[in-house]
């Protein structure tokens, strides 16, 4: 809390640490073909689908964080549609305030092909 509100002026570290992760998420997401983002594609195969539904079983601390601080922000995230092949149609939120599964719950509990992305 802030000292003008009566506080010792310590910042809120799980707060800190959740802005901190967010922003190397955000890195993550426009990294492009730097060498650390590669490295990461690799390890923790991110590619398949998204990052934001990569297991962290068996990660590092550093991922495992990155992935607390992913599922934080996929309630407010929105996906940039781009080449096709991360973006899940139905799952994630592209279109809209939440995903298209939620939006149109009896269409998608029809639908054979859920995992699709595009």
């Amino acid at each position: 809390m802030c000292k003008k509100f009566g506080g010792l002026g310590i910042p809120n570290l799980r707060e800190l640490n959740m802005c901190l992760l967010g922003s190397w998420l955000k890195r993550y997401q426009e990294g492009g073909e730097k060498t650390w983002k590669l490295l990461l594609d690799f390890k923790y195969n991110t590619s398949d689908p998204n990052i934001l539904c990569s297991s962290s079983r068996g990660a590092s601390n550093f991922f495992k964080g990155i992935m607390w601080a992913a599922k934080a922000a996929k309630m407010g995230y929105m996906w940039k549609i781009g080449n096709g092949q991360k973006v899940k149609f139905w799952e994630d939120n592209w279109l809209g305030s939440s995903s298209l599964a939620i939006q149109f719950w009896k269409l998608y509990e029809i639908v054979n092909e859920k995992s699709h992305t595009v």
